[in-house]
């Protein structure tokens, strides 16, 4: 079973989870001490729900590796970042992923837009989800420049990952330049 903290949007393996007078209980093993949490802190997931739904639309291009300069395809979900979680579709919604553009970063750096989307890296529950899909594409590594680890493409050719923003950046050209970017066709 599992559930996100919702400050940290982590999401964690729980043995056994119960409410009880606005708390959450949490276990972590079958004998484990028990956890508490304010009720309005956690969300639980229903994992099936999630896994069955049709909604989640995955995107693929193709990209040049910086360590060794092959294309190789990266495949990463687009996502509204305004609290929906909905899918960023072509023709792509500017006016909307304006509304919650990270501003200070563009003024920063004026050549991205900073658009208010998410993609691969951004949400724990969707990345477990597709690098459980495409294990040698999708992996979580250690990132050297954020100090942090999430999932990430892997280059076939040097075994690199390709850092979220990079990623990132490349979508808001595409973006930008109102460029499709084909959908993956998976089965379950």
């Amino acid at each position: 079973m599992k559930f996100q903290i919702l400050a940290s949007r982590e999401i964690k393996e729980a043995y056994a989870i119960r409410e009880e007078n606005g708390k959450v209980f949490v276990r972590f093993n079958k004998n484990g001490k028990e956890y508490a949490y304010a009720a309005n802190n956690i969300q639980i997931l229903d994992e099936e729900e999630f896994l069955n739904q049709d909604k989640i639309v995955l995107y693929r291009f193709n990209s040049e590796c910086y360590k060794c300069k092959k294309q190789f395809e990266v495949l990463t979900y687009i996502v509204f970042n305004d609290g929906t979680n909905e899918n960023v579709i072509f023709p792509w919604n500017k006016e909307r992923l304006l509304k919650h553009q990270n501003v200070a970063a563009h003024l920063q750096d004026p050549s991205i837009e900073y658009y208010g989307l998410e993609v691969l890296g951004n949400d724990d529950l969707l990345d477990e989800f597709f690098m459980n899909k495409f294990p040698k594409r999708l992996q979580k590594r250690y990132s050297n420049t954020t100090k942090t680890t999430y999932v990430a493409n892997i280059c076939p050719h040097c075994g690199s990952m390709k850092g979220w923003y990079y990623l990132y950046y490349e979508i808001n050209q595409k973006i930008k330049n109102m460029q499709s970017i084909q959908t993956v066709d998976y089965v379950d």
